[in-house]
């Protein structure tokens, strides 16, 4: 082409300099025209439509000129227009007279320009005129001229075609060019089928010709501005569409076949697949629908360097858009029916009436089956396509049949079966592992997850997890995370060993690490003792897994994923229990294959085995069975844990492995299953003490271990008094002096316990209790021991502060042997220690420090405290001494007759052993170190296991410390004197 010989500077000149003339002539031609100098006009008229006859713009810039004209050309149609209606000028004269213009790229705009508006006439001859036109058209074979002429063409008559509906038939149907059904002179709708037609056959010609213009070192400068010109051939497409009347007989007759035909022999890859694309996109759905057989047939002949996925995809996804857009309004068409419909009839005719359609998809089209068939014989026909472009027509075929037919389970796994063998095919192609391909693939495994209301339904596709064995580490990570997601947030009940299996087949790899090697989904299932018949049995398979396309993942992710599973596992819930136990049973099976993660896993496991006990017992009588199966289940859960802490054990997750055996050993107590209770807590002492070292892991566990002791109420007093002698023994044995104290002033609590709700058997049976005043006598006097072994003096009040807590509360329940001297006598040296702390405080700055540390030493302090740590010790000594008083004065004014209340402090003080100023009773010094660790318990709260129950609501002790009004049952309180020392 010409215009490939000059420069952007040369063609912005050329282009100014014919935008100058045509602008010069437009207003000559207007002046003219108003004139009414209609010859004149049509002169500068010519003389501007000369500037369409040069070859040395661009296809951009000579469409630039080209709009600028056709504005221009405005003016001469309006005035043409008129001067007919005043029969100033006849149309037919002046059509006859453009064609003597001495040029043909005028000559045929004027006539095209003519004949348009005489087309608009009552009285014209449209089928004549069109005819002519086009054969006239003929005479422009320049690629970039003949195509812009034949857009005018176009552009000029699409709005005055004919659309009249002849009613005899046509014998030459499928001749364009041929006679029409009827011999009006103004045509029909067919002349304009056939004429539209016609131009576009012309016009595409012109395009697929204008390729071979130039140089062949342009070639990709040509392709460019080819595709600049496609939409000028793509238009007539368009005007077929809008044509009003045509309806899907005449679509199949006349337009499809001859569009296709055209398509196909042109062999060009551009016009093809432009063509195709713009033919899917323009004409309706319904038309597709019908049609689907042709257009898929033609795609497979066309040019081997087209991408029919592209045209494929395009077509599903048009037709998948359309299913969800009627499936929609058929919804909406239903809820406003039911609320419009009275009588039953017209409900029946109304249902009878929507039946037609599935979908928006005519009952009587094989939707699935008519693209199936076709996508197929094109793949095979054509053994170069690549694997991307399978399976990108593999995902939109799957969502067009998830929107079609989303309970057609089989068309959906007979694509995963295909996918599979191509998959196996192609084990050693790069192009299996292109990053394409594996987007498609995961898109694919995830689309039926996202379609479905329940994730459940994947188990319907026995070839899902046959694919998905298959694909990269990533690929099968996002699929088993979305299958997971999807039944947490849906809350998919599992309820058969079954579904389990196949599900976690899917979730294998998040089960496994790739460290130790990805099992497959059907190994997986095996290796529960399930067999999963939903799963393919193309065995060779599992060896040829698509390569990893990413590195490991971190920590976090892990931990992630693993906490998805643990969700999971409390969505299994079979009805029959030994079905659910048995289940948990294969489910431990195949999370022993996560290495390390079972600290994730097993506890759910276990959860979920404490809660089929719970089923169990309320659902069968106490007899042989019922133990049978309880034992099975601890023993199960015994494994559990076991095996858990060994895995763990070099990991620091001992702790978690603790926790659980206290909670077996809980339930077993709870169902009267005294030794395996036992069991339980021996291996709860045995997790303590060879794999916790650690100072504050210490003293919170031992807080779990009392805890949990003081809640059982089966247990022998033998088997008891092991287990509590153990807790003492601990106690004794912590770092740190604090956390030796409160630890056995919380073990106290061991060998003075109260029921722990209204509902506790023990509420109702106080004897069965364990309660011994004398050890927890004992043990309090052995914490005060260690807290004054304490050097720092601010630990040390703080330590003693919290004991006298502990004696206040067993006082208020009247526990044997804690008489009022010893409060009285603990008060006291408080107050003398405190006196000193503060007396050294101010002294000088060398003690000031410890008057204002910000924490004891101790691993049992939960939250570091602000400011002056002698204002917090003396605000809670002063709040017990604030109870204490309130307790004298109700007291007082009941008059309670039990004790007096003018009895002597210090003759009370000689009735029971002396508190000495150094903290310690010196009756009980010298006793043995075995009676020494032999007694303590809580019941306390966890925000604050160290303070007196007495103190919160909620208390275990016999009424409550918070009501002052009732003190019916409580010692008498003014044997204590809250000022002694002060």
């Amino acid at each position: 082409m010409a215009s490939f010989g000059f420069t952007y500077e040369d063609q912005s000149k050329i282009l100014e300099d014919a935008l100058q003339v045509v602008k010069v002539q437009t207003y000559q031609m207007r002046r003219c025209l108003e004139s009414n100098k209609l010859m004149d006009g049509l002169k500068h008229c010519s003389t501007m439509l000369a500037e369409l006859r040069t070859s040395a713009l661009t296809p951009k810039n000579y469409y630039e000129l080209y709009m600028s004209i056709f504005d221009s050309m405005r003016h001469m149609t309006d005035f043409l227009k008129d001067a007919h209606l005043t029969e100033r000028h006849h149309l037919a004269d002046l059509y006859e007279l453009v064609q003597y213009a001495g040029n043909i790229i005028p000559r045929l705009y004027l006539m095209i320009t003519v004949g348009s508006v005489y087309m608009a006439m009552a009285d014209a001859p449209v089928r004549e005129i069109m005819r002519d036109m086009l054969e006239m058209s003929r005479g422009v074979q320049h690629p970039t001229r003949g195509l812009f002429l034949r857009y005018y063409l176009g552009q000029m008559t699409k709005d005055y075609l004919p659309t009249a509906t002849g009613a005899a038939s046509n014998p030459n149907l499928h001749d364009v060019d041929g006679p029409s059904a009827t011999d009006d002179p103004r045509g029909t709708l067919r002349d304009a089928v056939q004429f539209t037609l016609t131009n576009f056959i012309e016009m595409n010609k012109l395009w697929v010709r204008l390729q071979h213009q130039g140089h062949s070192r342009d070639r990709e400068k040509r392709e460019m501005e080819r595709r600049e010109l496609r939409t000028l051939v793509g238009s007539n497409f368009i005007r077929l569409s809008r044509l009003e009347g045509v309806d899907l007989a005449l679509y199949q007759e006349l337009i499809l076949p001859k569009v296709l035909e055209q398509v196909v022999n042109c062999r060009d890859m551009i016009a093809q697949e432009y063509l195709m694309e713009a033919a899917i996109q323009v004409f309706e759905d319904d038309f597709h629908l019908r049609t689907l057989t042709p257009l898929l047939t033609a795609c497979a002949q066309l040019n081997p360097k087209v991408s029919v996925k592209n045209i494929v995809i395009a077509l599903l996804d048009r037709i998948a858009a359309y299913a969800a857009r009627a499936a929609d309004d058929e919804a909406a068409h239903q809820r406003d029916l039911a609320d419009r419909v009275e009588a039953s009839l017209e409900l029946e005719d109304s249902s009878a009436t929507a039946s037609t359609t599935v979908r928006g998809i005519p009952q009587d089209v094989q939707l699935f089956e008519v693209f199936w068939r076709e996508i197929v014989a094109l793949i095979n026909a054509r053994p170069d396509i690549a694997m991307e472009d399978v399976t990108a027509l593999c995902l939109s075929l799957v969502k067009l049949t998830l929107n079609c037919y989303p309970e057609e389970y089989g068309d959906v796994d007979q694509v995963l079966d295909f996918l599979a063998e191509k998959a196996e095919q192609a084990k050693l192609s790069p192009g299996l592992h292109a990053p394409s391909t594996i987007n498609n693939l995961l898109a694919l495994m995830q689309e039926p997850v996202r379609a479905y209301p329940s994730a459940l339904a994947l188990l319907e596709l026995r070839h899902y997890g046959e694919l998905l064995e298959l694909l990269t580490f990533s690929t099968r990570r996002a699929v088993a995370r979305l299958i997971v997601e999807k039944i947490l947030q849906e809350e998919t009940w599992i309820r058969s060993r079954r579904d389990a299996a196949g599900i976690l087949g899917y979730c294998q790899v998040l089960i496994k690490s790739p460290k130790s090697g990805g099992g497959s989904g059907r190994s997986a299932a095996g290796a529960a003792g399930v067999a999963s018949p939903r799963f393919g049995d193309r065995r060779s398979t599992s060896n040829h897994r698509i390569p990893p396309s990413s590195g490991l993942l971190d920590d976090e992710d892990y931990a992630e994923d693993q906490g998805l599973l643990a969700r999971l596992v409390h969505l299994f819930a079979v009805e029959d229990p030994d079905e659910q136990f048995q289940l948990l049973v294969d489910t431990q099976k195949l999370f022993l294959a996560g290495g390390d993660f079972v600290r994730y896993t097993f506890p759910p496991l276990v959860v979920r085995a404490l809660q089929l006990l719970r089923i169990l017992a309320a659902g069968e009588a106490r007899g042989e069975a019922w133990e049978r199966t309880s034992s099975q289940v601890f023993k199960f859960i015994h494994q559990l844990v076991v095996t858990l802490n060994e895995r763990v054990e070099q990991t620091g997750g001992c702790e978690t492995a603790l926790r659980l055996f206290l909670l077996a050993g809980q339930s077993a107590d709870e169902y009267g299953f005294e030794e395996v209770a036992y069991e339980f807590f021996v291996q709860a002492f045995t997790v303590y003490e060879e794999n916790i070292s650690e100072s504050r892991a210490q003293f919170q566990a031992l807080s779990l271990i009392v805890g949990a002791l003081y809640a059982t109420r089966m247990f022998s007093e033998d088997n008891y008094d092991t287990l509590v002698r153990k807790c003492i023994l601990h106690s004794n044995k912590l770092l740190k002096r604090p956390d030796q104290c409160r630890a056995l002033a919380m073990s106290s609590h061991l060998f003075w316990r109260v029921p722990m709700t209204a509902d506790d058997p023990a509420h109702v049976r106080e004897e069965a209790l364990f309660r011994n005043g004398q050890r927890v006598l004992e043990t309090l006097q052995r914490a005060m021991k260690v807290a004054d072994a304490c050097l720092d003096s601010v630990t040390n009040v703080e330590l003693l502060v919290e004991i006298l807590d502990q004696y206040v509360y067993y006082y208020e329940c009247q526990t044997d042997h804690i008489q009022a001297n010893f409060l009285t006598g603990l008060i006291h040296i408080i107050h003398t220690n405190i006196n000193n702390v503060e007396a050294f405080a101010s002294a000088g700055p060398g003690g000031a420090s410890q008057t204002t540390s910000t924490h004891a030493a101790s691993s049992s302090t939960i939250y570091p405290r602000q400011g002056p740590l002698t204002e917090h010790i003396v605000q809670y000594f002063h709040r017990i001494l604030n109870h204490l008083d309130t307790r004298k004065r109700s007291a007082g004014r009941r008059a309670d007759p039990r004790r007096g209340f003018a009895s002597d402090l210090d003759s009370a003080a000689s009735q029971g052993p002396t508190a000495t100023a150094d903290g310690i009773s010196r009756d009980e010094d010298d006793r043995s170190d075995a009676d020494e660790m032999s007694g303590t318990g809580p019941g306390f709260e966890e925000a604050n296991p160290f303070a007196s129950p007495g103190f919160r609501s909620g208390s275990p002790s016999r009424g409550g410390l918070d009501d002052t009004n009732d003190l019916s049952g409580f010692p008498d309180y003014s044997e204590i004197d809250t000022s002694a020392g002060m």
